[in-house]
């Protein structure tokens, strides 16, 4: 009953003192009268912040302070300082106030300075270089161990790839296709040949009626043939022996792709071809085979081991499939497919 009849004179004083200050600000020019420290009738006292609160003990106990920084009051009771709510019940809101004009609109900030450069990246990674060193029909021929070089290249004719050895796996570069070039101006003509000699004159008709016609002089002899024109050499493959097998280009016993009316080398100049003489067949290891050597398009200069070179100009009507074999010994060579650029369908 003490602490409910405390809270009710909380609220009283609360009440005069706010009504106090409203009459003291409705005074025209009276100037402001200081509040005591303490309200003795009432016991009520007053502090500017919580900071400013005595100790709540039992000289305090029953004390009501109202505190001015934070328009609030609190009551020692029980030895602590306890809040005191004067807040009432809400009032209902009240109508809505007409709206106002827009006010007008703010001018436009100043834009920002622009901020300094960043500094350079870093610099990034050299690429890798690649040779192409032959071709293949699938990439599957090409196998996921190989014995060459990083960075050796195969064509793949099906998709047009170029797939290349990165030491450990073939990296897929892809399609190196470029777009269709324009038509190349035509060629000049060639030169004349030379006039042949002129027939022997026709026998001179009767006078009087007109004769017949003599027969026409035969033809001038052709000219002479130009030479024979040159190809360049499209690819050169390096021939080396290892275990009584040829190695094309690293490759044991490789399938080799040729083109029909291209040049091609087989090189045989390292020493370990010595007594093995490369040839070509339409059988599979050639004499071996009970085949005979394929001859056409092929000419062979020098001497295996040393300055031994194969060099091979496809002929239009060359085989689908030729065999590359060793003269001396059996089993060492391997198959060339023969393909034909083109096509029309």
């Amino acid at each position: 009953m003490k602490s409910t009849g405390k809270n009710a004179l909380a609220i009283l004083l609360a009440l005069l003192m706010t009504a106090s200050a409203l009459a003291g600000c409705t005074g025209a020019d009276d100037p402001p009268e200081e509040e005591p420290d303490e309200l003795e009738d009432w016991n009520v006292f007053l502090v500017q912040s919580l900071s400013d609160l005595p100790a709540c003990d039992s000289l305090t106990d029953g004390r009501l302070y109202y505190v001015a920084s934070g328009s609030g009051f609190r009551a020692c009771s029980g030895g602590s300082w306890t809040a005191i709510d004067l807040t009432g019940p809400a009032g209902a809101d009240g109508a809505q106030g007409p709206q106002g004009p827009q006010g007008p609109a703010g001018e436009e900030g100043v834009a920002g300075k622009e901020g300094p450069p960043g500094a350079d990246g870093a610099d990034g990674a050299d690429g890798t270089s690649f040779t192409v060193v032959g071709t293949v029909e699938e990439p599957s021929e090409l196998g996921e161990v190989y014995s060459g070089n990083v960075g050796d290249a195969f064509m793949v004719n099906s998709t047009v790839h170029i797939l290349v050895w990165s030491g450990s796996e073939w990296i897929d570069l892809g399609n190196i296709s470029g777009p269709e070039g324009p038509v190349g101006p035509q060629g000049p003509a060639g030169p004349a040949g030379a006039d042949g000699s002129p027939g022997p004159a026709g026998q001179l008709g009767a006078p009087g009626a007109d004769g017949a016609d003599g027969a026409d002089g035969a033809d001038g002899a052709d000219g002479a043939d130009g030479a024979d024109g040159t190809l360049p050499t499209v690819m050169e493959m390096s021939i080396t022996v290892t275990s009584m097998k040829f190695y094309v280009d690293s490759i044991q016993q490789a399938d080799v792709t040729l083109y029909r009316g291209f040049t091609y080398t087989f090189d045989q100049s390292a020493s370990s071809n010595s007594p093995h003489p490369l040839r070509l067949s339409t059988t599979s290891d050639g004499t071996h085979g009970s085949g005979s050597q394929y001859s056409d398009g092929v000419s062979y200069t020098g001497t295996p081991g040393s300055d031994g070179l194969l060099t091979f100009t496809v002929p239009l009507d060359a085989p689908d499939t030729l065999y590359y074999y060793c003269q001396n010994h059996a089993n060492m060579g391997g198959e060339i497919t023969i393909a034909s650029l083109g096509s029309v369908s």
